[in-house]
C-alpha cells in the first residue's frame, strides 16, 4: 500500500513537506528529479524549483534537504553547490534539521541559503492532505502489472523528470513529446489504465509548458512571426537549430560517401528522407500556438494547474480544467495527429 504523507520515511516527508510550502509560495515543484549524467545516475535532486519574476526573468532553484540525526550540514552546502553548477540552476538551497548559527553563516559565505531546523520545525502547517505523495503517485503505475513491459510507463516517467536536471530546451522537448504521445495513447486505448495514463500526460504536459516558458524568456521582445518560425525550428531540429543540425548532417554523409561501398547514394538518400520527414513535420502547429502572446503569458500558470491537476487525490479529467489548459492539451494533441473527438470522448 503507498504511503500517505504521515507513513512517508522522515527525509521523504520533508521533502513532501518542502514541496507544498514551495507550491503555496508560487513555484512550479517537481520532487525527486534523477541527476543522470552519461548514462550514469548520480544523484536524486531532493526539490525542483521553478519560478517566473516576469517576462524576461526565469529562476531554477535546487533544493537538498537532510532530516537525520546527523546532518552534516556544512558537507551539503558543499555538495548542493556543486550540483547547482552542475545543473545550471540559478540557484541552490540546504534544508537540514541542524539549528546551529554557524552553519547559516557558511551557507550565507557560500552564496547558498540555508532553511534551518527552527524552519523546518514550522513547515507541518503546509502539509497537503489533498496531494498525492510522489510514492503514492508512482505505486499507482505500479498498480499495473503489465506497465514494466507495455512501455515501462515508471521508467518514461523518470526518465522524463530527469530532462529537468538536464536543462529546459527544445532537446528536452521533444523527448516529453515522445513520451507524452505515447500516455495520449494509452488514455485511448487502456480505459482500465486511464486514470493514471492522465496524470502521466499532464505531468509530462507541464514540463513541456515549463521549458517553453523559459525558452521564450529570450525571444520575448521578437515579433509573433519571428517567434514562430524561431519555435518550429526548435521543435523541427532540436536546440542546435536548423543550421547546426545540417552542420552534423553533413559531417556524417561526409564520412558515409568517403567510407562506404556506395556511399554518394546513400548519402542522397539519406538527406531526401531526413528532408522529407522534416518538411511534413507538424512543428508549424507548436510554432503557432505557443509563439502567440496571450499563450506564452499563461505557460507558467497552466503549467502549475497541469502538476496539480495530475497529483489530486481525488482525481478529475481536464474536462473542467482554465480554457488555457485545455487549449494546450489540444494543441499537442493535433501535434500528435491524433483524433480530438476521440481523445475527448475516452475521458467519459
Amino acid at each position: 500500500m503507498a504511503k500517505s504523507t504521515n507513513e512517508l520515511d522522515k527525509g521523504y516527508k520533508m521533502e513532501e513537506l518542502l514541496r507544498s510550502y514551495f507550491l503555496q509560495a508560487g513555484y512550479y515543484v517537481v520532487r525527486g528529479v534523477p541527476f543522470v549524467y552519461e548514462g550514469f545516475d548520480v544523484t536524486d535532486i531532493d526539490v525542483w524549483l521553478y519560478g517566473r519574476a516576469s517576462s524576461v526573468s526565469r529562476e531554477i532553484t535546487i533544493v537538498d534537504s537532510k532530516n537525520k540525526k546527523t546532518p552534516q550540514a556544512i558537507e551539503r552546502i558543499f555538495w548542493v553547490q556543486g550540483l547547482k553548477i552542475a545543473t545550471k540552476a540559478t540557484n541552490a538551497i540546504v534544508a537540514t534539521n541542524d539549528r546551529r548559527q554557524a552553519v547559516k553563516d557558511f551557507g550565507k559565505e557560500m552564496g547558498i541559503p540555508v532553511l534551518d531546523g527552527l524552519f523546518l520545525g514550522k513547515l507541518k502547517k503546509f502539509e497537503e492532505s489533498s496531494r498525492l505523495t510522489e510514492e503514492e503517485y508512482f505505486k499507482k503505475i505500479d498498480d499495473y502489472a503489465l506497465s514494466k513491459i507495455d512501455g515501462d510507463w515508471r521508467g518514461r516517467m523518470q526518465a522524463s523528470k530527469s530532462l529537468l536536471a538536464k536543462g529546459l530546451s527544445f532537446d528536452s522537448c521533444n523527448e516529453w513529446l515522445l513520451n507524452g504521445r505515447f500516455f495520449a495513447e494509452q488514455v485511448i486505448t487502456k480505459p482500465n489504465q486511464r486514470e493514471v495514463a492522465l496524470r502521466s500526460l499532464y505531468l509530462i504536459c507541464s514540463y513541456i509548458a515549463v521549458a517553453v516558458d523559459y525558452i521564450l524568456r529570450e525571444y520575448s521582445f521578437l515579433e509573433q512571426a519571428e517567434r514562430s518560425a524561431l519555435i518550429k525550428d526548435g521543435f523541427s531540429y532540436g536546440s542546435k537549430g536548423s543550421s547546426g543540425f545540417q552542420k552534423i548532417l553533413n559531417v556524417t554523409m561526409g564520412l558515409v560517401e568517403q567510407h562506404a561501398k556506395d556511399g554518394l547514394l546513400i548519402s542522397k538518400q539519406v538527406r531526401s528522407s531526413v528532408n522529407r520527414q522534416l518538411t511534413t513535420s507538424n512543428t508549424e502547429i507548436l510554432g503557432d500556438f505557443f509563439s502567440k502572446n496571450e499563450v506564452a503569458k499563461t505557460l507558467f500558470t497552466v503549467a502549475k494547474e497541469l502538476e496539480a491537476l495530475a497529483m489530486q487525490r481525488n482525481f478529475l479529467s481536464h474536462a473542467t480544467s482554465s480554457v488555457e489548459l485545455r487549449s494546450l492539451l489540444l494543441c499537442l494533441i493535433d501535434f500528435w495527429a491524433m483524433d480530438r473527438v476521440l481523445f475527448s470522448e475516452s475521458l467519459r
